[in-house]
């Protein structure tokens, strides 16, 4: 009887010195302004400057967010921390943006990150909207890849509000401060060229509309199997 007392009162301490089970915050999903948008909701403050409303759903587990916007055509990012699912931001007028949201836990040291989306900031004249960066989709980021005969094929996405995509220049090279222009006025989204086996690369995308505006994608970064 004093041995089943006994280890009960050790079960009984075991349980109580559990330690509690605290989640992690969940990353949101984004409202507005919607993916590949002219946010044309916005307000004009100025000649250079508009109000732009974001808003996302709520996340459980959370305890505030960071809402950050990056500006494609400069890099600027702007960032703001908020206990609100949206916000009011100035921004600068015929530029595109990225955005997305960190969501935070005072009880975690997980932060967790949104979905990425794209909008377009008309400036005076929306005649001509600037190609957003194109996005880069194989190889993906520090993929290792393997070679079919010692070649491979590039797959990337372009978007434009105006439709108006003329071509593509494709860069790739060994050196990230050195790239070569390998081909320029491509049409299609693809491109196959012939790599080595067991180099580490970096490549980029050149978006160029019929209004001669042009992005450049993010810098992609791959490797080739041996």
């Amino acid at each position: 009887m004093k041995l089943k007392l006994k280890f009960l009162l050790i079960l009984l301490f075991l349980f109580s010195c559990k330690k509690e089970v605290i989640p992690d915050p969940e990353s949101v999903v984004l409202s507005s302004p919607k993916n590949a948008d002219a946010c044309t909701s916005a307000i004009n403050i100025n000649q250079e400057e508009s109000q732009v409303s974001f808003s996302w759903n709520p996340s459980l587990h959370t305890d505030s967010y960071e809402i950050n916007i990056n500006n494609l055509d400069n890099g600027e990012i702007f960032k703001k921390e908020t206990v609100s699912n949206s916000e009011s931001i100035i921004l600068k007028r015929g530029f595109p943006y990225s955005w997305w949201v960190f969501s935070k836990s005072e009880n975690s040291p997980i932060i967790s990150k949104s979905q990425i989306w794209v909008f377009y900031l008309e400036g005076n004249s929306n005649s001509s909207y600037i190609p957003f960066p194109a996005r880069l989709i194989s190889p993906g980021s520090n993929d290792q890849v393997n070679l079919d005969n010692g070649r491979f094929t590039f797959q990337w996405e372009g978007r434009d509000l105006d439709n108006d995509i003329i071509s593509f220049d494709f860069y790739l090279g060994e050196d990230i401060d050195d790239l070569k222009l390998i081909n320029s006025g491509l049409t299609n989204s693809t491109f196959e060229t012939e790599l080595e086996a067991g180099k580490n690369y970096y490549w980029k995308i050149i978006t160029k509309d019929s209004k001669e505006n042009t992005s450049s994608s993010s810098l992609g970064s791959f490797s080739t199997s041996t």
